[in-house]
């Protein structure tokens, strides 16, 4: 188990005319999805240092053909990337 404290969670989102009110729920269920990412053995070794500021890649998303919880698993996936300093692997 692990202390994970954000203290601001910057998304730039282009073209979301009309999903505006997608937005939160999918970020907030992307942190959940993070969470249970990061609890697993691909995050063996992160928490023994503090990120003061993490950049993940851009993730391309159009909201207009995707559900949320595809759009929340991908920013999820991306956001464990970086953390654990992978880029682009899928597992």
């Amino acid at each position: 188990m692990f202390d994970l404290k954000i203290e601001r969670l910057q998304l730039t989102i282009q073209n979301a005319a009309g999903h505006e009110h997608r937005i939160q729920p999918i970020a907030l269920r992307a942190l959940v999805l993070l969470a249970h990412q990061l609890d697993g053995p691909n995050a063996t070794g992160l928490f023994s240092r503090q990120l003061h500021a993490l950049v993940a890649e851009p993730i391309d998303l159009d909201l207009s053909h995707v559900s949320d919880e595809q759009a929340a698993e991908g920013i999820a996936h991306t956001w464990a990337d970086s953390l654990t300093g992978r880029t682009g692997e899928k597992e």
